[in-house]
């Protein structure tokens, strides 16, 4: 099941999972990811902790580290972002699998060992996983499993995008994976180099996955990704990144030949819901821009594949047709259910306008 360049690298001893940690900002949070790589049951990984140019207490705490275990490598850059240190800590990278993890979230102990196995015994381009969404506010914390196999039928076998596309809608998760550095070193595969973290997650998932040829998943959860927003929209400071995202992403597609509509109607599936999301939030600085660029991207969008989509539903294409065609009154709808609540539930009644209750009853039973 082992390729010829794979069957060299564990001649060689190489590490079975390089681990790439790009870290910013995050001094409160690093050390908990930290320790829960070098915790891991698979202990023969490499560690590649990437300082983009940190301000705060993290390239110190990249240093400790990496006098402490032999297993780490500490880089240390100007700030660049999130995707050129992927793409640094990728090109520095020896193992036969490639992780990924951000550097405020954490890992169970036995994610790294459980994803090489199945790896190992499929011969997988890539393997994912499950995984947690960790609220963490001040007002609000709790651990949700995200699992889809509740709402979905996905696969227990190896398999290939066009055979599964929902992954394409799915939220991107590339930390809760694992990538044969092989096969992204084959095909070319790095990561778009923007300012900050730039969603360059989004081209990154949706090119390994569409050219994988062996993709297996597992519905349990060993990644906690931690949130410390619960409105996920109070996250994204620049309402236009996306939609780069998108272009970039579409332009790739035309380029690489990719039509099959499955695969696409599933991206423009997850298109929608950026609209609906980022049509959500509290302040956009700039609505006529914001309004082309909601209509350029669904008109992007081919009404064929759309319509006769088995994974495109009726509210999704109802949003579709009111998008490209009045983008305006979708946006005004949308803002305006954030203005004006009406909210019902077995013991009271209230209308919620501008965040406050002018009305409450308790209801007659």
């Amino acid at each position: 099941m082992y390729s010829n360049s794979d069957i060299q690298e564990i001649k060689d001893n190489i590490p079975k999972v390089s681990v790439i940690i790009p870290v910013y900002g995050v001094e409160k949070f690093l050390t908990a990811a930290i320790e829960s790589v070098i915790n891991q049951t698979l202990k023969d990984i490499e560690i590649i902790l990437i300082d983009d140019g940190g301000k705060d207490k993290c390239p110190q705490i990249i240093d400790e580290y990496a006098q402490k275990d032999k297993r780490i490598i500490a880089i240390h850059k100007p700030n660049q972002g999130y995707g050129h240190s992927c793409n640094v800590g990728l090109e520095k990278a020896t193992g036969q699998y490639i992780a990924i993890l951000e550097p405020d979230d954490y890992i169970e102990p036995d994610m790294y060992e459980n994803l090489y196995n199945i790896a190992r015994v499929n011969n997988s381009d890539i393997v994912k996983s499950s995984f947690y969404e960790k609220y963490d506010t001040p007002d609000y914390k709790e651990i949700k499993e995200v699992n889809w196999n509740t709402k979905y039928k996905l696969p227990t076998e190896t398999f290939k995008i066009s055979e599964y596309p929902l992954f394409l809608y799915f939220h991107p998760s590339i930390w809760s994976c694992i990538y044969r550095r092989e096969f992204l070193n084959k095909n070319k595969i790095r990561f778009i180099e923007a300012p900050g973290a730039g969603w360059t997650d989004n081209p990154f998932q949706v090119q390994t996955m569409c050219l994988a040829q062996r993709i297996n998943y597992t519905p349990k959860a060993y990644y906690y990704w931690r949130k410390l927003n619960k409105n996920g929209t109070d996250e994204l400071k620049n309402y236009k990144l996306p939609f780069i995202r998108i272009d970039e992403i579409h332009k790739w597609l035309d380029e690489n030949g990719i039509t099959d509509p499955n695969i696409l109607s599933c991206i423009y599936k997850r298109e929608i819901g950026y609209i609906r999301m980022i049509s959500g939030m509290s302040r956009i600085p700039d609505t006529k821009e914001f309004l082309n660029l909601i209509k350029t991207t669904c008109e992007r969008m081919k009404p064929d594949i759309i319509f006769n989509s088995q994974y495109v539903d009726k509210k999704e294409i109802s949003l579709y047709k009111m998008c490209k065609n009045t983008p305006w009154l979708y946006f005004c709808q949308k803002q305006l259910s954030k203005i004006f609540k009406l909210k019902f539930n077995t013991h009271e009644k209230y209308i919620k306008i501008f965040r406050l209750n002018l009305f409450t009853k308790e209801c007659v039973h």
